[in-house]
């Protein structure tokens, strides 16, 4: 009897303990289908297959060649180095850890990823969870402003905001004097305009 009693404290203390740990997200879940940030244009088109067309923007400096593909995936390497840098995910299908996809719930991706607060950017609502193995690498889970369902994801290592620029001035390649890209035709206009807008979806701010 006593034995039975010890056992079962023991499975409540262990399910109180795995209640109390945070959930992160996995490693898969920085990745698309595999593709991952730090990966290359070989990389991309060997898991994605060719794109449809290509864009050249610059974000906070930083000179990215943007790769779309039908389905409205975008995949941005940087220019300089031939790296990903930002994976775009817009196929509804698509899924992370546990089905979290386009259209799951607060309580769903948080029951998955851990409690986090919203964050605001270019006045979006996001859910940002980091990657415990390198900080740059960020999961943005992008909220519909009204409803709150998951509208967009994106897996990116580039600045989200001029405070996070700051943190990167230091860092080689993050200055577009630095590149062999020409930029003299860009206007002071677009030099200020620091983050990227891709029209997928007019909900997005990426």
């Amino acid at each position: 009897m006593k034995i039975r009693l010890m056992f079962i404290i023991m499975l409540i203390g262990a399910a109180i303990i795995t209640m109390g740990m945070k959930a992160v997200p996995t490693q898969a879940d920085f990745s698309c289908s595999g593709l991952k940030i730090g990966d290359d244009y070989t990389a991309m088109e060997k898991i994605l297959g060719k794109p449809w067309y290509s864009d050249n923007r610059f974000t906070y400096g930083i000179a990215v060649d943007y790769y779309m593909y039908r389905d409205k995936t975008c995949i941005g390497i940087d220019h300089k180095s031939g790296k990903i840098v930002d994976i775009i995910i817009a196929d509804r299908k698509y899924s992370l850890s546990q089905d979290v996809k386009i259209g799951a719930t607060p309580y769903k991706i948080q029951s998955v990823f851990g409690k986090n607060k919203k964050s605001l950017l270019n006045g979006n609502q996001y859910y940002i969870y980091t990657d415990i193995t390198n900080e740059r690498k960020r999961l943005l889970l992008q909220l519909d402003p009204m409803e709150d369902y998951l509208i967009g994801i994106r897996i990116t290592s580039l600045p989200l905001d001029d405070e996070d620029a700051d943190s990167y001035s230091d860092e080689p390649g993050t200055d577009p004097k630095e590149s062999n890209i020409d930029t003299s035709a860009i206007t002071a206009a677009d030099k200020t305009a620091h983050n990227i807008k891709l029209g997928f979806n007019y909900k997005r701010s990426w």
